[in-house]
């Protein structure tokens, strides 16, 4: 009898990814792991908790810049 192994994935959570940010640090995120649109709703609703984030997508292909303005951490 064979044991079979499970296949590890990893998980993407933009919320963990962006509150892991210090004030001042930017991320280039590409957009086949997260989608922009997600990044931005994750930063709306982060907000409530202390943080702000500037997303955008201009001048960039395939990838979603998110700068962190505030953190409660800092």
């Amino acid at each position: 009898m064979s044991i079979k192994r499970p296949i590890l994935r990893r998980v993407v959570s933009p919320a963990a990814t962006l509150r892991e940010m210090k004030a001042g640090t930017s991320v280039k995120i590409p957009t086949k792991h997260v989608k922009s649109p997600s990044l931005r709703t994750t930063a709306v609703r982060l907000k409530q908790y202390g943080y702000a984030f500037h997303v955008t997508e201009a001048g960039l292909k395939d990838e979603t810049l998110v700068t962190c303005i505030k953190s409660p951490k800092s």
